[in-house]
């Protein structure tokens, strides 16, 4: 791993977007949407043409997904490279990517989903400090963007500081934890954990978000990343969006997402918080990968906080 941290270059206001398709195939129809949306609000948008390409489940073949990335590399005046969206894809390309030419870039990257796999990787192959956030046809296709989404987007690339205070009973001890923000979507977490791609991290602030999981798969990847030794190294476990990850096999026991929740507080010394909003929702926020941060819980709430790019 790289051990000097490179965070992205603060993009210019109005940003340039380089736009690309590592993963799942992008629809036409909300490509154009979100193009038009951002170019309204005064973004310069740079899609590349292998976004639109298609093969079998992808946006593309593997060397046609690659090409898409590498051209958002080289747009100069993309100060954001983002994902169109995720679905699956982002891990055929790992061991294909130029690292030290996505660190070279000093662009912020930006997704969510499948796109965990490349903010692992960039960490841990680049020292690349990466954003996990909104996706362009996902979360900017169709209809006006969400505020709260819109708000902390902009806070997280432009300001010194973002922060997000969460009311919920999480039976934690009281006290403020510092420690380097990372995490994503369980399933890559889960999926990168003994690969070069997964960093390192002691002392980290770890927060998780998942989709269309049956509860008990949830905590067979949680177990995973324990008995990976990656749950232990951590000061907190922060829990995102679960969306539609209820039980639904009704033969069996219907072992809950709460549960689940349990069990973890039962075996890890650390705190588990949930209800951060992240995830696979429109109301999302924007949250650096690898950076320093603060966590402080109180009676009944808890605050995490983490500095913009703006902050130099």
């Amino acid at each position: 791993m790289t051990t000097d941290i490179l965070l992205p270059r603060p993009p210019a206001r109005p940003a340039g977007i380089g736009v690309f398709g590592p993963s799942g195939r992008v629809d036409a129809t909300r490509l154009a949407g979100a193009t038009a949306r951002l170019l309204s609000r005064g973004y310069r948008v740079h899609v590349a043409d292998e976004t639109s390409a298609t093969w079998r489940y992808f946006a593309g073949t593997d060397p046609q997904r690659l090409a898409g990335l590498t051209h958002v590399l080289n747009t100069e005046d993309a100060d954001i490279a983002m994902a169109a969206r995720g679905g699956y894809g982002f891990s055929r390309l790992l061991d294909s990517i130029d690292w030290k030419a996505v660190r070279a870039s000093g662009k912020a990257f930006v997704g969510f989903s499948d796109f965990t796999a490349f903010n692992c990787a960039a960490y841990a192959q680049a020292g690349l400090v990466t954003l996990h956030g909104p996706m362009f046809t996902s979360d900017f296709g169709e209809g006006d963007p969400d505020p709260f989404m819109w708000q902390h987007f902009e806070a997280t690339l432009h300001g010194d500081e973002d922060h997000a205070s969460v009311d919920v009973d999480h039976g934690a001890k009281p006290g403020s934890i510092d420690g380097t923000l990372w995490g994503g979507n369980l399933s890559l977490l889960a999926h990168l954990a003994g690969t070069p791609y997964l960093p390192d991290i002691a002392g980290g602030i770890l927060y998780v978000e998942e989709i269309e999981e049956q509860p008990y798969a949830i905590e067979r990847m949680f177990l995973q990343l324990l008995h990976a030794g990656v749950l232990r190294s951590q000061r907190a476990l922060v829990l995102g969006d679960f969306r539609r990850c209820d039980p639904t096999n009704t033969s069996r026991y219907a072992y809950s997402l709460a549960e689940v929740i349990e069990s973890l507080r039962e075996r890890l010394p650390i705190p588990v918080l949930e209800g951060l909003p992240f995830g696979h929702i429109a109301r999302k926020l924007t949250l650096p990968f690898g950076v320093p941060a603060k966590l402080a819980i109180g009676d009944g709430r808890y605050t995490l906080s983490w500095p913009g790019l703006g902050r130099r």
